[in-house]
Order: structure tokens, then C-alpha cells, then sequence
């Protein structure tokens, strides 16, 4: 093996490491909350798997995209503070890195039917695999010799990890959350954690401590997976963060259908990295963009840069009420997207009812949605027969030389 500086471990690295070795575990199910390493110190596992002895190694995530925005970054992350990495050993067409003694690591999305039922490997380790059909599942751990690791967060109250994998003498279940990760983590991203503790106990139970989903009060139940990109009309919606990931989804609608497309989340852009970001995903700058009123110099920034943008109108509980409306598409890409919609609730007071308002987390793809579709909504699709009161087209930030262009 390559000598390696000490590492910088967590009890999920280690819990990983142990139990890899004992003969008994074919299986590692990693059931974690928000931010408890789990999918980091699998693949500082993988790596040293792989620099052990002469491996295949797969790793699979529901998309391409999704597996470069996460598994594919914290590899090269990983590899780079140990000082291993070598540019010329990864093969950035196929998503594979060769090692100095032969062993390999491989990257691909189940959506990838050639890969999904191709040639075997020794070990496999499939990231957000509640995302995953039991199909794609099979066809993956059929192929694979040795063992096998999952990651996944609590949200779905029902599924196959728990009614067929759980449950299987070779299977080892490791749980985790932020506490396990604590060392490593910034002080406001433990604070956002914690603060779950007093406005949901669900949301505390599933991101906080990585306990299993429980029915809730979803706010979005008409939502669909599709391969469907929006199409026609399209608007923007933005939601600015920095600590938070700044969002951007392009929507269209269809009758009293939308359909989105999560085009940017990610976190610590400056609006000037937004700016350039926008300059690539937005090809025709007339296109109405609807962005968080509360960042009205950030606004003018982009509007100074030659884009459409306008504050847009923040009522939540109308804007939830309007969106509500329709059916919303959301492409199959849109990894975040999807992730928010399925868990975005109302909250509960303390003797568990529901108030009409929502859970403060996990919501920026959720407010950037709200914004384009209801601000753009009272102005333009009046043919769906709703009728709003004055207010909230009065509150909406309109200029003069925006509505020129």
C-alpha cells in the first residue's frame, strides 16, 4: 500500500472500516441524517479498499450529474488531501481511475442500462440508494463479488432498503448523524441542525437524528419524476443563499402542469460566480427570472449584468395555495428538487396540529419555485381561473426598464 498521512476519521469511517472486515457482512447499510459524513468516509474507505489490493470498485448514484456535484468531488477531495491524486490516472470520458497496483475505481448512474447490467465488480457502493428502483438494485448487486455499501437519508417512510436488505443476516446497518460528524462540521451548519429540535420533530428525528420518516403533512402531493424537460414559455426562479445553496430552476407550464429543471444548487457562490453561472444556463437573458425579494442590491446586480430579473412576491402561504394548483413535473435530474418536494411540510404546534405555515429547512429549491411560478402566475396565466386580491400584485417589485426590454 501507498504510505498515507494519518487520517482525518470519523466513527462513521471507522464503524465502515471495522465491520468491512469482519466476514459475517456482506451489506452496509449507512442510514444517516443531514451532514453526518456518511458518504465521505465511504469513499475514504473506498480509496483505501482499493489501495489494499488490486480491486474493481463501482460506485453508483442515481444520475450523472448528481455523482459529479457529490461522490465525484469528495474523491477527488479525499485523494488530494492525502497527496495521491494523479490527473493522469483518471479517465474524465469514462469516470474512471486507475491505481498504481491495477485496482480501479469507476463512477456511473443507474440510469446508464449498459453499465447497470455489464461486468462485475468487487465492490459496490450505491450513493442515495432510496433514489434507486429494487430493480436497478438487483441488477447491480448480481454483478458484484464481494460486498456492498449504501447510503441514504430517512425521507421515505416506505421502501425496499427497509423490507428487502434490512432485513438479511449478512447485512450490517450503521446509523449516523451530524453528532458523528461534529469535528468537521461549521458552527452556523450545526446551529441550522439543531435548530430543527424546536420547529419539527419529524424533521428532528429524520435529518437530525437519521430515524426513519413517519407519515407528515406534505405541502406538495401531486409531484412526478419525468424525463420531460421544461418546454415553451420558460421562467426562472432564484433563491439566493451562500451558507445555503444558492438555487436556480427553470420552469414551464403546460395547463395545470409545470415542469422544472434544477439547473444550480450550490453553496458559497458570490453574485459574481452566480452572475457567470447565469451567463452559461441562461441563454436568452429576455426570459423572466423571479429572485428573493429580501436581496434587492444582489437583484440589481444581475439586472445591471443585461438579465430580466424581478423581485418577486414572497406571501408564502398564497404562494404555496397558487402552486398547489398544479401538478408539478419535476426532471429526473433534478436530484435536489426531488429531495425537498418529498419532505416539505407544514409545521406543527405542540399539541401536533398543523399550522399554516412551512418547516424553515431543506426549502430553497421549494421558495425558488414558489417565486417564479406564483409571481409570474398572478401577472400572466390568469386563464386558470383564480382570482387574487390587488395586494400581491401591488407587492410585486416591477421596474420600469425591466418590463421595456
Amino acid at each position: 500500500m501507498i504510505e498515507l498521512p494519518k487520517i482525518k476519521a470519523s466513527p462513521v469511517y471507522l464503524a465502515n472500516w471495522y465491520y468491512f472486515h469482519q466476514p459475517q457482512y456482506k451489506i452496509f447499510v449507512n442510514q444517516g441524517g443531514t451532514r453526518s459524513g456518511k458518504t465521505f468516509s465511504i469513499t475514504q474507505n473506498l480509496i483505501n479498499l482499493a489501495l489494499e489490493k488490486m480491486r474493481t470498485i463501482s460506485v453508483v448514484s442515481v444520475t450523472h450529474s448528481h455523482l459529479k456535484r457529490g461522490v465525484i468531488r469528495d474523491f477527488k477531495v479525499i485523494m488530494n488531501d492525502w497527496n495521491i491524486f494523479n490527473e493522469n490516472s483518471f479517465n474524465k470520458t469514462d469516470l474512471i481511475y486507475q491505481f498504481p497496483n491495477g485496482s480501479i475505481i469507476e463512477f456511473f448512474s443507474a440510469d446508464n442500462s449498459a453499465k447497470l447490467r455489464g461486468s462485475g465488480r468487487d465492490i459496490l457502493f450505491i450513493n442515495e440508494a432510496n433514489l434507486l428502483s429494487y430493480d436497478e438494485w438487483k441488477q447491480l448487486t448480481l454483478r458484484t463479488r464481494e460486498k456492498i455499501f449504501i447510503d441514504y437519508n430517512p425521507v421515505d417512510e416506505f421502501s425496499w432498503i427497509y423490507e428487502k436488505v434490512l432485513p438479511r443476516e449478512d447485512c450490517c446497518f450503521i446509523q449516523s448523524c451530524y453528532l458523528d460528524n461534529k469535528q468537521f462540521l461549521p458552527a452556523e451548519q450545526i446551529e441550522e441542525i439543531e435548530r430543527l429540535r424546536e420547529e419539527d420533530e419529524n424533521y428532528w428525528q429524520v435529518f437530525g437524528l437519521g430515524n426513519v420518516a413517519h407519515s407528515t403533512d406534505l405541502i406538495y402531493n401531486k409531484i412526478s419524476v419525468t424525463n420531460q424537460l421544461p418546454f415553451g414559455e420558460i421562467i426562472y426562479g432564484i433563491d439566493f443563499g451562500f451558507n445555503n445553496p444558492t438555487t436556480l430552476l427553470q420552469i414551464s407550464r403546460d395547463g395545470n402542469e409545470i415542469f422544472i429543471n434544477e439547473l444550480l444548487y450550490e453553496r458559497r457562490l458570490t453574485n459574481s460566480d452566480l452572475i457567470e453561472q447565469l451567463e452559461i444556463l441562461i441563454p436568452n437573458k429576455f426570459d423572466c427570472i423571479y429572485a428573493d425579494s429580501a436581496e434587492p442590491q444582489r437583484i440589481e446586480e444581475i439586472h445591471q449584468s443585461g438579465f430580466n430579473i424581478y423581485s418577486s412576491d414572497k406571501s408564502v402561504k398564497a404562494g404555496i395555495d397558487y402552486c398547489q394548483r398544479f401538478k408539478i413535473n419535476i426532471y429526473k435530474e433534478s436530484i435536489n428538487t426531488i429531495k425537498e418536494l418529498r419532505t416539505y411540510k407544514w409545521k406543527q404546534d405542540k399539541n401536533g396540529n398543523k399550522v399554516d405555515e412551512p418547516v424553515k429547512f431543506n426549502d430553497h429549491a421549494c421558495d425558488a419555485m414558489r417565486y417564479a411560478v406564483f409571481t409570474h402566475g398572478q401577472k400572466y396565466w390568469s386563464d386558470i381561473g383564480m382570482v387574487f386580491p390587488n395586494i400581491h400584485l401591488n407587492k410585486i417589485n416591477k421596474k420600469t426598464n425591466y418590463d421595456n426590454y
